[in-house]
């Protein structure tokens, strides 16, 4: 079996950093979807103000520990494939998307913040943990545009670039 007439691991590396990124895709696909679903709802912004900042607590620590392994495996496995075939022709597409996926990591400076106005916002109708979750979200969609989706395409290319047909 290690032969590779059955399962080749180094396609299992081939393809790691696409199956990584998509997951960190779904992670962030589902915090727009809870998070907006969220602060959209106008009616009753006094009762997500209430409880939105325990929510937000436990939405963000829960899933943190999921963002670095997501992002942390795409990036090292990006890297693997990168320099373990210098001369390929994705060696360039697994270097960018492995460099798109480390950007995620320096919109931290501008997201801590909301994480931070978000959890400490007071437990009452006027509190504010609406808007600050909407900040977050504001902030959440550009690093999907910037950083994320830009970072599985280039992994969805170099795959493709280094996968032989069947």
């Amino acid at each position: 079996m290690a032969s590779g007439a059955f399962f080749n691991p180094l396609t299992l590396l081939r393809v790691a950093p696409l199956v990584t990124s998509t997951a960190s895709l779904v992670i962030a696909n589902d915090s727009h979807i809870f998070l907006s679903s969220l602060v959209s709802l106008k009616k009753h912004r006094a009762r997500v103000n209430e409880v939105g900042p325990r929510y937000f607590e436990a939405f963000f620590w829960k899933g943190l520990p999921l963002i670095f392994a997501t992002f942390g495996l795409s990036i090292a496995f990006g890297l693997t494939n990168a320099y373990m075939r210098p001369y390929a022709a994705s060696r360039g597409w697994y270097a960018g998307g492995t460099a798109l996926a480390f950007l995620h990591f320096a919109f931290v400076p501008k997201i801590m913040w909301t994480v931070k106005d978000a959890i400490d916002a007071k437990e009452d109708p006027n509190g504010g943990c609406a808007d600050a979750i909407q900040r977050w979200l504001n902030v959440h969609y550009v690093r999907m545009t910037l950083s994320d989706i830009p970072s599985w395409t280039f992994f969805a290319i170099a795959v493709v670039k280094s996968l032989k047909a069947i």
